[in-house]
């Protein structure tokens, strides 16, 4: 009778629980940008797409590159994540990497394919984007890249 009386008391209660919870783009954003590796990575594993994209067309990656944290932006690489990628605005996680100065964050994306040319909506390049900042470390790693210097770029010198 106890036993039973248990497994009554277990399937009620089973009822008002959620069977599962769903992670969602949103979710693998969240722990992207607080630098969460292992919910990062149990959110790939259940199988949320690396590259989708949140509110702005935001992905995980921009929001790991936009909080500097470099193991995340490397597991989201090893899955799947595409470097190219941009938001509503045509800002990249490469981008986002330069206008916070992280020299090793820069290298990282550039090894794994980021274009040093890309633009966003506003025509700015991403060496506009470190010339902006007066970063030369950055602007020189960009360079180095193969980043070219914009009709833009050359009128403001």
């Amino acid at each position: 009778m106890k036993n039973q009386l248990s497994l009554v008391l277990l399937v009620s209660i089973s009822l008002y629980l959620p069977l599962s919870y769903a992670e969602t783009a949103q979710d693998l954003f969240l722990a992207a940008i607080q630098g969460k590796q292992q919910r990062v990575q149990n959110i790939l594993t259940q199988g949320v797409d690396v590259n989708s994209k949140i509110s702005g067309e935001r992905t995980a990656l921009m929001a790991a590159a936009n909080s500097g944290n470099y193991h995340t932006i490397k597991l989201l690489l090893a899955y799947g994540a595409d470097v190219n990628m941009s938001d509503k605005q045509g800002i990249t996680a490469l981008m986002d990497a330069v206008m916070f100065g992280n020299e090793k964050i820069v290298q990282l994306l550039i090894t794994a394919g980021a274009d040093v040319n890309a633009k966003d909506a506003k025509d700015n390049s991403v060496l506009d984007k470190a010339n902006t900042m007066s970063y030369k470390p950055l602007i020189t790693l960009l360079e180095a890249a193969g980043a070219t210097k914009t009709d833009k770029e050359e009128t403001t010198e």
